[in-house]
């Protein structure tokens, strides 16, 4: 919403504007009206833009909690992308899962010379349906209830 104060604030710099190009640059009347118009309009656009975008100048998050919420968000915006896009799942979340579970199968005895998922072991250990999840190239992301159950059960072993 444009407010009267944007308004004005344009109007006066268009006419400021229009001032200083006939005097100081010595453009004609009409042409500093054209060339000045744009500008207030930019001016116009730039106060009328909502007020979100403005720069937050808060004291910054302190140290622990900031890096805990800053992991939390980032994983929560990409389970949202890949919710919606498989594609997403495939090339962000389901790496991170697969090296998780990698690194959860390797601290059991006698696995940790596991290589990697492919491994007959890692199917055996993991499951067929964690097994699929994490190596098949068309898996998609489960149901929020799913995925908190199988990690729950990959915590568990």
């Amino acid at each position: 919403m444009i407010g009267l104060r944007g308004i004005a604030s344009a109007l006066a710099t268009w006419a400021v504007l229009t001032f200083a190009f006939v005097k100081l640059v010595g453009t004609p009347v009409d042409w500093s009206v054209l060339i000045a118009l744009p500008l207030a309009g930019v001016l116009l656009l730039l106060l009328s833009s909502p007020v979100a975008i403005e720069p937050s100048w808060g004291a910054p998050p302190e140290p622990p909690s900031a890096a805990a919420h800053l992991d939390a968000s980032t994983l929560a915006n990409r389970l949202e992308d890949a919710a919606g896009d498989p594609g997403r799942y495939r090339s962000r979340v389901q790496p991170r899962l697969a090296s998780l579970a990698l690194a959860s199968l390797r601290r059991r005895p006698g696995l940790a010379d596991l290589a990697d998922l492919t491994d007959p072991r890692a199917a055996t250990a993991l499951g067929a349906r964690w097994h699929t999840l994490l190596t098949d190239p068309s898996a998609t992301l489960p149901e929020p209830r799913v995925l908190l159950a199988l990690l729950a059960q990959l915590e568990e072993q």
